[in-house]
C-alpha cells in the first residue's frame, strides 16, 4: 500500500478502465515527476474496503496513507492532468 502520491485502481475486464489507463500514460509523458502506482481491484480487496472506493476506474490522491481526493470520471485528459497537479 503506498503512503503518498497517486493511486489508479481498475478491473482488467473493464473497457472504461482501458480507456482511462491510456489517459494516465499521456499524462505521465506530458509530465514524468508524475508517477501513478496503478492496482488490479481484484487482488486488494482489503485497500478498497480502507479507501472506500466505490467503482473503477479510480484514480486517488494519497498523503500519508489517507485519500485526500478521488477521480472516478476520466473525461479527457486535460481534466486527469488537472486533477494531479
Amino acid at each position: 500500500m503506498i503512503t503518498d502520491g497517486f493511486l489508479y485502481i481498475y478491473a482488467p475486464m473493464c473497457g472504461t478502465c482501458a480507456v482511462a489507463e491510456k489517459m494516465l500514460t499521456v499524462v505521465e509523458a506530458v509530465d514524468p515527476k508524475i508517477k501513478i502506482e496503478k492496482r488490479d481491484a481484484n487482488y486488494i480487496p482489503k485497500e478498497l474496503e480502507a479507501y472506500q472506493v466505490m467503482s473503477v476506474p479510480a484514480l486517488l490522491k494519497l498523503e500519508n496513507g489517507e485519500v485526500q481526493d478521488r477521480l472516478y470520471a476520466f473525461q479527457n485528459v486535460q481534466h486527469v492532468l488537472s486533477f494531479v497537479k
